[in-house]
């Protein structure tokens, strides 16, 4: 039997080289189809220009739904890069919900046209930052023309340029 290999970014891998390992393969594309699954309970309500919220271990990733199975992100890869991603793969594990939380305080775009801002956004170039510029910031500004980020990054940025300006002084 000749071996395969599926890859679900970030969460898992199946290889089989041999018959005898039919068993393990079959076993993690249980595993993929149960994430799936998982996914689609958290998410069944989705809309394209939706934020989604991603939960990872110390922080949370933010994305914008922009339909088929498709989302759009700022990832700080390459100093920041803005990509249109699968939506399981880009999940992965973690979990995750639709969290549009600034709609009771600011008004939000058509949903065409949060698509539109985020897909543009692609051919940008950015400069990721934790504090100043990073996915929630990017999400937010795509549905609300607004940069916002309410996790401590802020905090943890101000923190970390406190400590690095001060071990440069000593």
């Amino acid at each position: 039997m000749k071996g395969f290999f599926r890859k679900i970014k970030g969460s898992l891998e199946c290889f089989s080289a041999s018959s005898t390992d039919l068993s393990k393969s079959l076993s993690c594309v249980e595993s993929i189809r149960s994430q799936r699954a998982r996914i689609e309970r958290s998410l069944r309500k989705r809309k394209r220009g939706d934020m989604i919220k991603m939960i990872r271990k110390g922080f949370l990733h933010y994305a914008i739904y922009i339909g088929r199975d498709k989302i759009v992100d700022l990832v700080a890869d390459n100093g920041g890069e803005v990509s249109s991603r699968n939506l399981y793969e880009t999940v992965g594990d973690s979990e995750c919900a639709i969290d549009n939380y600034l709609d009771e305080q600011r008004s939000p775009y058509s949903k065409r046209r949060v698509v539109q801002r985020a897909l543009l956004s692609i051919a940008d170039q950015h400069i990721y930052s934790l504090g100043t510029y990073n996915c929630e910031h990017f999400a937010t500004w795509c549905r609300y023309g607004y940069k916002c980020c309410h996790q401590p990054c802020e905090v943890a940025a101000m923190f970390g340029a406190i400590s690095e300006s001060s071990l440069s002084s000593s």
